[in-house]
């Protein structure tokens, strides 16, 4: 595999899902903490490109129950349920925002050296204009996070309809339901994403 067209993908690890007193917590994601920091520091050295998601909201944003949405208020961004959990905390992250850049703007975040974030107000990654843009830059997408039946599957199949290859780390995600999560996994494998444990990734560099 060919690692500077490799990317790892970090899906929302944040406090308000990983940590059980996050408001809005992932059942039982604490367990698969260990796992998260494995894969980070396996991208880090092998010099593989770190790229992820971070919920980014404000209390009126259209999914809070707050405004009539489905979601209590969560990942306030300024606030610590929105900080990324201390094992997968970046290095030198840049974050980009909800919005369309310009292509100055957009050649400063493909040039940059550290791990770059896309901030996001739903459970697409692809709602960020920028993700595509800089995700067509890679071939191969090793995927891991919350939750495996939404934000993981949404990007997960995105990444999929774009032709790339996609490995998802099965004992790196967790689901909000068991069953919306075997329910996700078929549909991953069906669009053609392979699945495979903590322990492989290494192995896949290789």
């Amino acid at each position: 595999m060919d690692k500077s067209k490799t990317a790892f993908i970090d899906i929302d690890s944040q406090f308000d899902f990983m940590n059980p007193e996050g408001r809005l917590y992932v059942p039982d994601s604490i367990n698969i903490i260990d796992n998260l920091k494995r894969l980070i520091n396996i991208a880090r050295k092998e010099n593989i490109k770190i790229l992820g998601s971070v919920d980014a909201h404000k209390t009126d944003d259209p999914e809070m129950n707050t405004v009539g949405g489905p979601f209590p208020l969560h990942c306030i961004k300024g606030e610590k349920g929105q900080k990324k959990i201390p094992e997968t905390k970046p290095l030198n992250p840049i974050y980009v925002e909800n919005r369309e850049y310009t292509e100055d703007e957009l050649e400063k975040v493909i040039n940059h050296k550290g791990e770059i974030y896309f901030e996001k107000q739903s459970y697409t990654v692809f709602e960020n204009p920028n993700a595509e843009k800089i995700f067509k830059n890679y071939e191969n997408f090793i995927v891991f996070g919350v939750a495996t039946d939404y934000c993981v599957k949404s990007a997960v199949i995105g990444l999929l309809d774009m032709k790339k290859n996609v490995y998802v780390i099965e004992d790196a995600i967790k689901p909000v339901t068991e069953a919306g999560g075997k329910e996700a996994i078929e549909q991953m494998k069906k669009k053609g994403a392979k699945f495979i444990k903590t322990q492989d990734a290494l192995k896949l560099l290789k």
